[in-house]
């Protein structure tokens, strides 16, 4: 089947302009000092600079948009989708490319079109950092990964869930007001490519939560290491998006499942822990699997009371 999708000049253009060390490294690839350049080591023939790239081996080089074409197999129209973050409007400009095998989230009826940005993130911040007490660093961390911003309508919090080629494949909204709780989905997102951070290391740390994932962060990994750890948020007990992030992500070998500890549910059923029981059965034969249990709720109750203590 034939795809047009017509992106404006400047779609184009902040497509073109993406950093590319930033888009490797924020799917896991390690990206290394090379004078004044970067060096891709999975690469190390390729040179980075901003934007630009060049292969000494073969002479070619070019920008963010044919990196991914040349190096990830993308078609044209993939390559820009990805590297706007599936936040596009698109008019009358770009040349036809043929999505051939392309999966059903690019037809429009499932495509996943993210709310449009704010111009600024300060409802974000106040929400996660005054009213969840997460550290400032680790929200603005997120935010310059664009894994979360603020949208401009409603001024909820967008998170987003990437494939292994960064294309956005789930959004989820979360409300910035105290006083009314609100979550919700973009249509079209496919749960099991949930909200992750994917590091360098072998460990990955399984929440429910993206806030839980931050609070956690925030408790316990606050140094300038934390990044290379793996994280993920399921969106609830999802026991599919785990399996789905191990099986894209095969360096990771050790598992700690940080699920809620639901030890007041109004049924009786400590849904968290079971989950987290139920998990580590499935991926114990294959990988080192362990229980971290919150001994409050959850690990952000953990973190506003430690915040209520300290500022007595």
């Amino acid at each position: 089947m034939s795809k047009f999708i017509p992106f404006t000049d400047e779609e184009l253009y902040q497509a073109h302009h993406k950093d590319i060390k930033e888009y490797l490294e924020s799917i896991g690839e390690k990206v290394l000092h090379s004078g004044t350049e970067y060096m891709w080591e999975a690469h190390d023939s390729v040179k980075i600079r901003g934007h630009i790239w060049y292969r000494h081996s073969t002479g070619e080089s070019g920008t963010a948009v044919n990196f991914l074409m040349t190096f990830f197999d993308f078609s044209f129209q993939e390559a820009v989708i990805t590297l706007l973050d599936g936040n596009y409007k698109a008019t009358s400009n770009s040349k036809p490319v043929d999505f051939i095998n392309e999966p059903d989230i690019y037809h429009k009826k499932d495509r996943v079109v993210l709310p449009q940005k704010n111009t600024n993130n300060k409802r974000l911040y106040a929400y996660l950092c005054n009213s969840r007490c997460i550290d400032y660093s680790v929200v603005r961390y997120f935010v310059k990964k664009g894994l979360i911003y603020e949208d401009k309508s409603n001024h909820n919090i967008v998170f987003l869930g990437k494939d292994k080629k960064g294309i956005v494949r789930y959004a989820g909204l979360k409300g910035t007001l105290t006083v009314k709780s609100f979550k919700g989905e973009i249509t079209g997102s496919n749960k099991i490519y949930c909200f992750k951070h994917i590091g360098l290391s072998d460990v990955l740390f399984v929440f429910e939560a993206f806030i839980d994932l931050f609070s956690f962060i925030t408790l316990y990994q606050l140094n300038e290491n934390w990044h290379t750890y793996n994280y993920i948020a399921l969106g609830g007990l999802n026991l599919e998006a785990l399996k789905k992030c191990v099986e894209d992500y095969p360096h990771i070998k050790k598992i700690y499942i940080c699920t809620d500890n639901d030890i007041n549910s109004s049924d009786g059923k400590n849904h968290g822990q079971d989950f987290a029981k139920k998990a580590q059965k499935v991926f114990q034969n294959k990988y080192k699997t362990e229980i971290i249990t919150p001994n409050l709720k959850d690990w952000n109750e953990i973190l506003k009371q430690r915040s209520q203590s300290y500022g007595k």
